[in-house]
């Protein structure tokens, strides 16, 4: 009987590009975990990151290459640890 290995998540290279404080430009992006005008939430090979701003919006994403476009203002991006607990932990870091 052939056994099942488990399937294992390959941690893809991330970049982040920001271009002129009007357009953010993501790679190594695993999973959007949430999009508001003024939040995105996302966790990349390198961890959580969050990036604030105003009139923001997903311009792309392309889950198999793991690129996401956001437009909008952009406030600030601030990385969570790499691994870190649940999702849901990521706001309640940025905000303690």
């Amino acid at each position: 009987m052939d056994s099942v290995k488990p399937e294992t998540k390959v941690k893809r290279t991330h970049t982040l590009q920001i271009e002129g404080r009007k357009k953010a430009v993501l790679s190594g992006v695993e999973e959007v975990i949430s999009m508001t005008e003024t939040v995105a939430q996302v966790m990349t090979g390198a961890g959580g990151l969050i990036i604030n701003g105003r009139n923001m919006h997903m311009a792309k994403f392309n889950a198999e290459e793991g690129v996401l476009s956001i437009d909008g203002d952009i406030d600030r991006a601030v990385y969570t640890a790499a691994g870190s607990g649940e999702k849901g932990s990521l706001l309640k870091k940025l905000f303690k």
